[in-house]
């Protein structure tokens, strides 16, 4: 993506999506080129077509399922504390969802895993990103909560539902100083961020947020 200034951007680009990146401004996303990113990105596309007028505006919104896709500040927090403590090579996250955080994943990391185990919804995301010609993405129908069919180490896990205890298969395949960044629900409703420091974990952030829950087994088409 070419570099230009936030200036230039909050000028130029879709007025909707020029407003969502005032926002994210005002509410202390500062990393430049996520901000450029969320302005190029039409995030009208992920979302259902009756609700594609709401795709800029600050809420969670329904794709189908019974899933939805997060409010553009909780997508861009979680994506800046990755950039800000987490090495940018293998990354998996757990519920592709719509594949909105997918798309925003791959333009910063060599290496997207990612996980849902809603099929049609797997099968959208998929289909969505190769028409957009995302390229460095693995995608897998599978029950996130039992991790990568293959033992890689990841750099980063993200998880984009609320659970209320860590999936020990997701916090295996990180590497030393690896970062998980998930929802919980323990003590109340939070997301937050955490390095691995050998049996133990750093945690770098918190946010109050609200997710849908983290649940096993395939739901197929």
């Amino acid at each position: 993506m070419k570099q230009r200034d936030l200036s230039w951007l909050v000028k130029n680009t879709e007025p909707q999506a020029s407003k969502m990146v005032q926002q994210l401004m005002a509410h202390g996303i500062q990393h430049t080129e996520l901000l450029q990113l969320m302005g190029d990105i039409p995030r009208h596309q992920f979302v259902e077509s009756a609700f594609s007028h709401l795709a800029y505006s600050a809420t969670p919104l329904p794709i189908g399922k019974n899933q939805t896709i997060s409010q553009p500040l909780t997508v861009a927090r979680m994506t800046q504390w990755l950039l800000s403590y987490a090495r940018l090579g293998r990354v998996l996250e757990v519920g592709t969802g719509s594949g909105y955080q997918t798309c925003i994943l791959a333009h910063f990391f060599n290496k997207v895993h990612t996980i849902e185990r809603q099929e049609s919804l797997y099968l959208k995301a998929k289909q969505r990103l190769a028409e957009m010609q995302v390229n460095n993405v693995e995608y897998l129908f599978a029950d996130g909560q039992q991790g990568w069919s293959t033992d890689i180490p990841m750099d980063a896990v993200i998880i984009t539902a609320m659970a209320s205890k860590i999936p020990l298969a997701l916090t295996s395949c990180l590497k030393e100083q690896g970062i998980l960044i998930m929802p919980i629900d323990h003590p109340t409703p939070q997301i937050g961020c955490w390095r691995k420091e050998g049996d133990r974990w750093k945690c770098l952030g918190t946010q109050p947020a609200h997710f849908v829950p983290l649940l096993e087994g395939l739901e197929h088409a």
